[in-house]
This record gives structure tokens, sequence and C-alpha cells, in this order.
């Protein structure tokens, strides 16, 4: 069986629309589950069932579209961790003098 080559678009503007979302809402709880209780969540797999669902909403969205959004999303929510590393390095005494202000410009930038 010969199968045909499709060109499927994979960076959309409506997956970058919708994993920005998706980036700020899994961030957003993982950052107050993890102060409030102590645990954060994977967003790989929640991320991955909202975007099929918004996706197939679409009638030319693909399965390299909703990779790409999952991806984003899951990779900015591990983001949220810094909310532990950061403080714990801090009571460690790790960092003798703390640079507020370059800290958050690189958190901001997702490192």
């Amino acid at each position: 069986m010969m199968y045909k080559k499709q060109n499927l678009p994979e960076l959309t503007l409506r997956g970058l629309i919708l994993g920005s979302i998706l980036t700020i809402i899994f961030t957003a709880s993982n950052v107050y589950l993890g102060l409030k209780v102590g645990l954060t969540f994977s967003s790989s797999i929640p991320a991955v069932v909202i975007s099929m669902a918004v996706l197939s909403l679409f009638k030319t969205s693909n399965i390299l579209e909703n990779n790409m959004v999952q991806t984003q999303a899951s990779a900015a929510g591990t983001l949220s961790s810094v909310i532990f590393v950061i403080p714990g390095l801090f009571m460690c005494g790790y960092w003798s003098e703390f640079p507020l202000w370059q800290t958050f410009m690189i958190c901001l930038c997702g490192g």
C-alpha cells in the first residue's frame, strides 16, 4: 500500500494561542497547588486532552499541531517548579546574595 505524503502545518497561530492559554492556566494552577498543598501535577496529559478537544472543532487541525500545543503547555507548565527550587537554595544558604531581578527575569523568560 502506498501512502501519499502530506504537507501538514505544525506551527500555526491557533496552536500558539492555545498553547499560550494552556501554559498560563497550568503554570498558575501548579504554582497555587505547590504553595497551598506542597504538590504539583504533570500538565502533559491534561494539555493533550484539552488541545485535542479544542482543535477538533477546526477542520484543518492535525496531530502535529496538537503535539506542538502539548509540548508547549507541558514544557512551560514545569516552570512552576521554581517555587520549590529557589526558596530551597535560599534557605540552604547556597545564595548569599540573592539577585532578585536577575532571577525574576530568567524565570519570566522560561529558564
